[in-house]
């Protein structure tokens, strides 16, 4: 039958296939126990890093080898520990974890998609001294309703200082509800080169996603009863389309001295034989002052489509009642210049400074009609700042032009026994964003304790931010506003303390920010400008064990917030247990199970034409947990991990089945998955 999940038939067959794959692979490595001949080869090395801070400051982060855990790397699981979404791979979302929200495209259409958009700062540069790269396929398999993630990379030296890459994601889900079906294809190609004096980072990223809106299914029908997924009726039917495209260029000069310093053997780029004894003497530049240069373009664009009237599930339809094509746009183009003193060569004050100055030119692009609409598209609207709005249109779009321009600058000591800091702030000067500023800081400290480390961490800004252009302004079919909401202010401070050791890995975080002139969604679907403080609270506890055998993974997130105009979950827990070891000498093994859960709360709200979550207080969610099973497999030898993963297996067994993500909008019954990774250093 369409729709259903044939476990019997689809599992068992997967579970035989990959069970004999694994099977052939062990004999083959078994096999190949002859004794190789001694030769010259080149050690392998991956040297991973990204951009943050505006992109001028390289941060290394380690290559991803563990085995563990690849079934847990699902969207939109892999985002947060709890989230609201319309249960398919590819989906609007909001954490219910209030500081796991991500801001990384700044763009109010763009904020239910954040975790699914490649940005400039989740490009990773690799360096390499042989060619690295990686596959890995995941499917859910439920038929004529499966779900398909792909992942390709692909990156290798030309010569020891310029790397080149290219990287793309694949992600597409018929839905186990009708009308929820969703794809989203994400590509990069990347490109870095390291020299002694002149260095450079570059990228080229497309983002599209598409996914199908329902509003919900009917809530008055029972879950997990006679009537299958597929057939329950639906309140709406709708299109999304947000597509994100953007290019970077970082580059820097540096003017260095030349010290020398001994190369240990395993870091000689020419090859070396078991049995060579010597170390090289080789000259390091050590950078004394570098000016920087980052160029940024990029536009996100939204969408929103109704073939057909849905005037039926909105209050209101302003520009026509036979179909709906929505468009908002925004255009960032960006330039920072800096100088920066290191902090290596500082030898009297031990650290670093930047001074930079920014410039952003935006244009914002959105819908008009020939109808009359309660806002005449035609006429000026009253003054952002220090810009005027003129609409001046072609056939579907009025364009809007701001520019914006910071200075700031920055304090930091990266290198440190002891103690690590930086305090950044910046200011803009002139533009529709006069006034903006945002000042922030963070500390570390690593204390040595036999042979484990104590960390403890801090980190605290506050931030004046003008409200994004368009909950000022905006026009569509079925949602219109005018508003003059004033700047928010927003003060954080949090901090963590570990102490990782052998076996366990405890780690406990506390974070508040206090939110001043906050912004919501009502329940009419219109922004609204709080006028009283609102604080949020946060403790979350960490504890990893792992033996021998048996490990255990647990987070417990304590939330409190102090207005009923951000709604958050009082406890959300994760926790997973399981089995590892090491079979035939050559499979790595982890089965387990992990669980997830959150208290009851009013649960914001999915509205499908502007992708906003908006404020409810007709129905609690949650007190529902989501039970998976899997069992995940390693073939180091080969680089190869594939798994097998029943989702949501409580659904078989749980008396009361109310699995709603929010209102309206359950997660998928039971589903069974499998996929491999595949890596090559060749």
């Amino acid at each position: 039958m369409k729709g259903t999940t044939n476990i019997p038939t689809f599992g068992r067959r997967c579970i035989a296939v990959l069970l004999l794959m694994a099977c052939t692979l062990v004999s083959l490595y078994a096999a190949d126990s002859s004794t190789k001949p001694r030769r010259k080869r080149i050690p392998t090395r991956i040297k991973t890093w990204q951009l943050h801070n505006d992109y001028s400051q390289p941060d290394t982060v380690p290559i991803d080898t563990s085995y563990l855990n690849l079934p847990m790397e699902r969207m939109p699981d892999a985002y947060s520990i709890a989230n609201a979404y319309n249960g398919n791979i590819v989906s609007p979302v909001q954490s219910k974890i209030y500081f796991d929200r991500q801001e990384k495209v700044r763009f109010l259409f763009a904020s239910a998609y954040q975790p699914y958009l490649l940005t400039a700062r989740d490009v990773k540069f690799y360096n390499t001294t042989i060619p690295y790269s990686k596959v890995s396929y995941r499917r859910g398999f439920t038929t004529y309703r499966e779900e398909h993630d792909i992942d390709f990379l692909f990156t290798g030296n030309i010569n020891r200082r310029l790397n080149l890459g290219i990287a793309a994601n694949f992600l597409n889900g018929v839905g186990l509800y009708e009308q929820t079906a969703g794809k989203r294809f994400a590509g990069h190609v990347f490109g870095s080169y390291n020299g002694n004096h002149y260095s450079v980072q570059a990228a080229l990223i497309f983002n599209t996603l598409t996914n199908q809106e329902n509003g919900g299914v009917d809530s008055t029908l029972a879950l997990g009863g006679a009537l299958k997924s597929y057939d329950m009726s639906y309140y709406m039917a709708g299109q999304s389309a947000v597509k994100h495209i953007s290019g970077f260029l970082n580059h820097y000069y540096s003017i260095c001295v030349e010290q020398e310093r001994k190369q240990p053997l395993e870091e000689q780029r020419g090859g070396w034989q078991e049995g060579d004894k010597r170390d090289t003497t080789v000259v390091v530049y050590l950078p004394v002052m570098t000016f920087k240069h980052t160029f940024e373009c990029q536009q996100t664009t939204k969408q929103y489509l109704e073939k057909s009237s849905q005037a039926s599930f909105f209050d209101n339809t302003y520009f026509g009642s036979s179909s709906t094509r929505d468009t908002s746009n925004v255009l960032n183009i960006r330039n920072t210049l800096a100088v920066t003193f290191e902090e290596d060569f500082n030898k009297w004050l031990h650290f670093g400074a930047t001074v930079f100055a920014t410039n952003e030119f935006q244009r914002y692009a959105f819908t008009v009609s020939d109808q009359k609409s309660p806002i005449d598209p035609l006429q000026p609207v009253a003054p952002i700042g220090q810009t005027q709005l003129w609409s001046h249109r072609d056939t579907t779009l009025a364009h809007h032009w701001t520019n914006n321009t910071w200075v700031g600058g920055e304090l930091y000591k990266n290198h440190g026994k002891w103690i690590r800091y930086g305090f950044a702030g910046n200011v803009c000067l002139a533009g529709y964003k006069l006034g903006e500023f945002s000042v922030d800081g963070h500390l570390r400290s690593d204390i040595p304790i036999s042979s484990d480390t104590l960390v403890i961490a801090a980190n605290a800004y506050l931030k004046n931010e003008q409200p994004d252009y368009f909950l000022q302004h905006f026009r569509s079919n079925h949602f219109v506003w005018e508003n003059n909401f004033g700047k928010t202010y927003r003060f954080y401070v949090g901090g963590h303390v570990s102490y990782p050791t052998k076996y366990v890995k405890p780690k406990l975080a506390v974070k508040f920010e206090n939110l001043t002139r906050y912004i919501y969604f009502a329940e009419n679907g219109l922004p609204v400008q709080s006028d009283v403080n609102i604080q949020v609270l946060a403790a979350n506890a960490q504890v990893n064990i792992r033996t021998k055998r048996f490990g255990m993974e647990n987070e417990v997130v304590y939330q409190l917030s102090s207005s009923r105009l951000l709604p958050l979950p009082t406890l959300a827990l994760y926790h997973n247990i399981y089995y590892h070891d090491t079979w035939f000498k050559a499979l790595m093994v982890q089965i387990g199970a992990d669980m997830r859960y959150h208290t009851l709360y009013y649960a914001p709200l999915l509205n499908p034409a502007t992708g906003q979550f908006c404020l409810q207080q007709q129905k609690l969610i949650g007190n529902y947990p989501i039970i998976n099973v899997y069992a995940n497999f390693f073939v180091k030898a080969l680089h190869l991990k594939f798994f097998v993963q029943m989702q949501h297996v409580n659904y078989y067994f749980m008396p009361k089945k109310e699995y709603y993500s929010m209102p309206t909008y359950p997660l998928n019954p039971a589903v069974f998955r499998a996929g491999l990774a595949w890596h090559f250093y060749n």
